[in-house]
């Protein structure tokens, strides 16, 4: 396949991302229209990370202290490591400022999608691909808070309390694609119940979960 062509596979793949942070990204502009109004936009231009901005504004509207709020966001954050570490390898040859720029676009959704496929894709496209999901994705989610800031006054409050379920169904829907054989199911369902039980510790209770179940299906794809 052309380079053209590759950047054509990344935009399809993009297009279930790109509605689910559309939706979500306006109901984080809905929400902040009064706390940060259009510096919101601004906010999801520089940090780029739905969970974190959406904790990060919780804790703005109880006026906690600026450390409690980068402390917590940054725990929140921690898994990106696990996910550009894996992701790092097959962009060691790129330059330095490549690197850092995909980097800041990769999200758990565009994660979830590239690890999939880079495999398969040559090395010449990966970076175009990489990029244009990235890209895609991030433009959909500043549009998306530039619209949610812009009509946060005249949604009805019914629809903008359903619009917060729109980044779990996105999160569902990626899991169930990207489950193909009995040790996915089974590393998925291990993750889901040890985050879920350990959601009273915020931010780690997902590192952990990534760690054990990581190794858990590292042994299981070598027994079964």
């Amino acid at each position: 396949m052309e380079r053209k062509s590759w950047v054509m596979v990344a935009l399809k793949q993009a297009m279930p991302i790109i509605i689910g942070y559309f939706s979500i990204s306006v109901a984080f502009g809905v929400l902040a229209t009064k706390c940060l109004g259009f510096t919101s936009v601004l906010m999801s231009a520089m940090v780029f990370a739905g969970a974190s901005q959406f904790v990060a504004l919780q804790m703005l509207l109880i006026s906690a202290p600026a450390v409690i709020i980068v402390f917590m966001t940054f725990l929140i954050n921690l898994r990106h490591i696990l996910m550009s570490s894996y992701l790092c390898r097959f962009y060691k040859d790129q330059k330095i400022t490549r690197r850092f720029l995909l980097a800041f676009g990769i999200t758990d959704e565009t994660f979830a999608i590239s690890s999939r496929n880079l495999e398969n894709i040559p090395d010449e496209y990966r970076f175009k691909y990489q990029i244009t999901l990235n890209t895609s994705c991030y433009i959909s989610w500043i549009t998306g808070t530039l619209v949610g800031v812009c009509t946060g006054q005249v949604l009805p409050l019914t629809f903008i309390d359903t619009l917060s379920f729109i980044l779990t169904a996105l999160f569902l829907y990626l899991m169930v694609v990207n489950i193909k054989k009995k040790v996915d199911l089974v590393v998925a369902l291990f993750a889901g119940l040890l985050s879920l039980a350990m959601s009273n510790v915020v931010g780690w209770n997902v590192l952990v979960a990534t760690l054990l179940a990581s190794y858990l299906g590292s042994k299981l794809e070598k027994r079964w």
